[in-house]
C-alpha cells in the first residue's frame, strides 16, 4: 500500500492537538535536488526511489535536525523498512520534520531499574522508535546471554509514537524466540458508542519463529477499527471512511474524516471485545510500563509514551518449538485457498520490492525529505 500525500493535507493541522502533533504544518514543496536516484512513476504523485538512497537520505536528513549519526541511523532503517513492506508508519514521518526533532531535554534512553528478568527503560524523551528498539533487544539479551525462560522489558517517557510494531516483534523472533509487544498511545478512541476517548489506538504486535521459513511469523494490529492514519489519510484524499468505523463529536457514526478529528473519536474494532483488548493494552503497556496513565494525566500533553516488550525462550518449555509453529500456520493456510496469513502479504512486497531495489514514495515525502537532507529545517525558497 503506499500513502498518497496532497495538497490538501495542509488542512489536516488545524483538527486536534494530535493530529497536529503528526502532522501540523503539512504544506507542498518543491525540491531543487537531482542527485538522488528517483524516477517518476504513472502516478504524478509518486516517485520510485531505491531502498538504499531513501535509507540514506533519510539519515542525513535525521542528521541534519540534531540527531547524531547512531540514532538517525536507526530511526531511518525503521522508517524505511515500514515502507518497504507498505506499512502506513514509514516514511511518512518525514513529511513535517520538525515533529521528528529530538524534543527538548531529550536524551539517550537509560535502565532505571531491572531484576534478572526485567528492565524498566527511561526513554528520556527519546522517541519511541529508539526506545522500542533498545527495549526488543534489551529483551533479547536477557534471554539468550541472561538465560532466562521470559524477559519482561517496560519503557515509558517516549516523546513519540514508535511506528510499526512488526519491527520489533520480528527483531526478537528473528533470534528463535517469541516476541510479544505492547504499546499505548493518546486519547482518540472511545471504548463505546457516545463515549469520550480514553484509549489510543493501542496496537499489539506478536512474532513467533517458524522453521523453513524465510521470516518469522508476524501479526500486528490497532485495537481500533481504524488507525489514526487511515482517517488522516481518508481527509486528505477527500474519500468517505468506512462505515462504523468512527464517530462525531455527539456520538453518532460518520464517515466523515473532519468530523472525527474535531472532537470525534474513532471506535475499537469488534465492539466490545476491541474495547477489552484495547483496555489490556492500557492497563500492560500504560498503568504497568509508568507511562502517562488515563485517568491521572492527559496522555496527549503529558508525552510520555509506553511499551511493554515480552521475550519468550521456546526451547525452555517444548521441544521442535519452530516445526510445530510452521505446521500450524501451513493448516491455517491449507484451510482454504482464500486464507491469508497475517503479515504475510506486506513480507511479499517487501520481499519483492528488496529484489528490485526500488519503492513508491508519495513525492512530497520524499522531496520534503532531500530538502531536510539538503538543507535542515530551512524553508524552501
Amino acid at each position: 500500500m503506499v500513502i498518497m500525500a496532497s495538497t490538501s493535507l495542509m488542512r489536516a493541522a488545524s483538527c486536534s492537538r494530535l493530529q497536529s502533533f503528526l502532522f501540523k504544518g503539512f504544506a507542498s514543496r518543491r525540491s531543487r535536488l537531482s542527485s538522488h536516484a528517483f524516477s517518476s512513476t504513472s502516478d504524478e504523485n509518486t516517485v520510485m526511489v531505491t531502498i538504499d538512497d531513501a535509507r540514506s537520505t533519510t539519515t542525513k536528513a535525521l542528521q541534519m535536525i540534531g540527531w547524531d549519526a547512531q540514532d538517525a541511523s536507526l530511526q531511518a532503517e525503521i522508517m524505511t523498512a515500514a515502507e518497504v513492506c507498505g506499512n502506513n508508519q514509514g516514511l511518512v514521518k518525514m513529511y513535517q520534520p520538525t515533529q521528528m526533532q529530538p524534543a527538548p531535554n531529550a536524551g539517550k534512553p537509560f535502565v532505571e531499574r531491572s531484576t534478572s528478568n526485567s528492565v524498566v527503560l527511561n526513554a528520556n524523551q527519546a522517541p519511541g522508535m529508539l526506545a522500542a528498539v533498545m527495549g526488543a533487544d534489551k529483551a533479547i539479551e536477557l534471554c539468550t546471554e541472561q538465560h532466562n525462560t521470559i524477559a519482561v522489558v517496560c519503557t515509558h517517557n517516549s516523546s513519540t509514537s514508535s511506528g510499526q510494531l512488526a519491527f520489533y516483534v520480528e527483531r526478537i523472533a528473528k533470534r528463535g524466540l517469541i516476541g510479544v509487544c505492547l504499546a499505548n498511545s493518546p486519547e482518540i478512541v472511545s471504548p463505546a458508542q457516545g463515549a469520550k476517548a480514553v484509549f489510543g489506538t493501542n496496537p499489539l504486535a506478536v512474532g513467533v519463529p517458524q522453521a523453513n521459513a524465510l521470516h518469522p511469523f508476524t501479526f500486528d494490529m490497532a485495537t481500533s477499527a481504524i488507525a489514526l492514519f487511515g482517517v488522516l489519510s481518508s481527509k486528505a484524499k477527500n474519500e468517505p471512511l468506512p462505515p462504523n468505523v468512527a464517530y462525531d463529536k455527539d456520538g453518532n457514526w460518520t464517515t466523515d474524516a473532519n468530523q472525527v478529528l474535531n472532537g470525534g473519536a474513532i471506535a475499537t474494532f469488534g465492539g466490545h471485545k476491541g474495547a477489552g483488548l484495547s483496555l489490556c493494552v492500557e492497563l500492560l503497556a500504560g498503568a504497568l510500563s509508568g507511562s502517562a496513565v488515563v485517568g491521572m494525566v492527559e496522555k496527549k500533553t503529558a508525552k510520555s509514551w509506553g511499551h511493554t516488550i515480552i521475550a519468550i525462550n521456546p526451547k525452555d518449555l517444548v521441544d521442535d518449538f519452530e516445526q510445530k509453529s510452521a505446521a500450524v500456520i501451513q493448516a491455517v493456510k491449507d484451510a482454504g485457498s482464500h486464507v491469508r496469513i497475517p503479515g504475510e502479504r506486506s513480507m511479499k512486497m517487501a520481499e519483492d520490492r528488496r529484489k528490485a531495489g526500488v519503492m513508491p514514495i508519495p513525492r512530497q515525502i520524499w522531496e520534503s525529505i532531500m530538502h531536510t537532507a539538503e538543507h535542515g529545517l530551512a524553508k524552501t525558497s
